[in-house]
């Protein structure tokens, strides 16, 4: 008798969420069936720049490809994945209009053509209509640029071959794939326009209070394919990450909220970050991303897992650690004991371990994070 695999669904955006999509494919993947939500909302650096070529060049919108290229990756079940991460995070230094070359001509500048000629790539030979410079672009979102454009501009059609070409057994969905454009209003009433300012903005005047869609994107509605999945779901983890512009940037679009709150029996467990950020998240203890989070998600955490390490590091170790991009400036957090208390006395489950990894100094270790997964998912009663 077939025994009936436990249902996974992650959400998140970012770094965070693609190194535990990571941890899980590297240990037991094969025992568990999978579905990665991922946020839509980035629209910075050459992310945005591309989306803006295909907005203003092509009258298209073209979703953010950023997260999902990391996390179809991560989930790659190919030999070839340590292949796949080099080639589609390498940067392309060609200063030369998008139109100018095919697909082939740019996998080649990267050293890629050989790579993805010997796994049958059938593609080579397109090419897309845009003048802006391929210059600083990865080539992991220039490739699916050119697929989203050559398979009609349908993002789940390019999805479906990212799916099958990278050998990605479980399932990658883009939280929504209408605009997703976000904002976030300060205690002070100052408002914060797109997630790179809101991620990247080191000028806070204030406290965020409340996030939301803009304008322009209020009509955004979740991916179809949520519905069975989370319907289905027998857990739901909440990855780390930044707190707004990965994690809550899931939850406020149009009926994502609603689906958890209202049709999932599933069992919420977030992952802690194991630190605050400078800006967004300046001065946050668990307890403030748990509330954050469980106000969006209209439910309960039932599971949260935080680290309990404390590191003594090097002064050139603590400098490193403070001007990462992830945490810049922030610091460790810890659950304090007046915060254990109230979660304890609610009936939230709290498993503290040392998760740390030791190279990046604030990320979560894979190997730590898949044991604790699994004992929640498996040996849990």
């Amino acid at each position: 008798m077939q025994i009936k695999k436990p249902k996974i669904v992650t959400i998140g955006g970012g770094n965070g969420h693609s190194n535990i999509l990571g941890a899980i494919q590297d240990t037991f993947i094969q025992h568990v069936d999978l579905s990665a939500i991922v946020s839509m909302s980035d629209d910075g650096r050459t992310t945005g720049r591309l989306m803006r070529y295909f907005h203003d060049e092509l009258g298209i919108h073209f979703p953010p490809p950023g997260d999902v290229r990391r996390c179809l990756y991560f989930l790659s079940g190919s030999a070839f994945r340590p292949e796949f991460e080099k080639y589609f995070e390498t940067v392309i230094t060609v200063d030369v209009p998008i139109h100018s070359l095919s697909l082939g001509e740019i996998a080649k500048s990267v050293g890629a053509y050989d790579f993805l000629a010997s796994l049958d790539f059938p593609y080579f030979d397109i090419h897309l209509p845009i003048f802006g410079s391929l210059d600083g672009h990865k080539f992991g979102n220039i490739f699916m640029g050119f697929l989203f454009h050559h398979f009609d501009d349908d993002y789940i059609k390019m999805m479906d071959f990212m799916h099958q070409f990278l050998k990605v057994a479980s399932r990658v969905i883009p939280v929504t794939i209408d605009s997703a454009y976000i904002q976030a209003k300060l205690d002070d009433g100052t408002i914060i326009e797109r997630q790179d300012n809101i991620s990247n903005n080191i000028g806070y005047t204030g406290r965020i209070v409340e996030l939301s869609l803009m304008p322009e994107s209020e009509t955004a509605r979740h991916n179809t394919e949520l519905n069975a999945v989370i319907s289905a779901a027998d857990y739901i983890l909440i990855a780390p990450g930044d707190i707004y512009t990965s994690t809550i940037s899931n939850l406020i679009i149009g009926g994502v909220a609603d689906l958890i709150a209202k049709y999932s029996q599933a069992k919420i467990i977030f992952i802690a970050n194991n630190t605050n950020k400078g800006g967004e998240a300046s001065g946050y203890q668990i307890q403030d991303f748990v509330s954050e989070i469980e106000k969006y998600l209209g439910k309960n955490i039932d599971i949260l897992v935080a680290n309990n390490e404390k590191l003594n590091l090097s002064i050139s170790d603590a400098n490193r650690f403070k001007n990462d991009i992830s945490v810049k400036g922030g610091d460790y957090i810890y659950l304090s004991d007046d915060e254990r208390q109230k979660l304890t006395e609610r009936g939230t489950q709290i498993i503290e371990a040392d998760i740390l990894d030791r190279k990046t100094l604030y990320k979560h270790d894979k190997k730590k994070i898949a044991t604790i997964l699994e004992k929640i998912i498996f040996h849990s009663k």
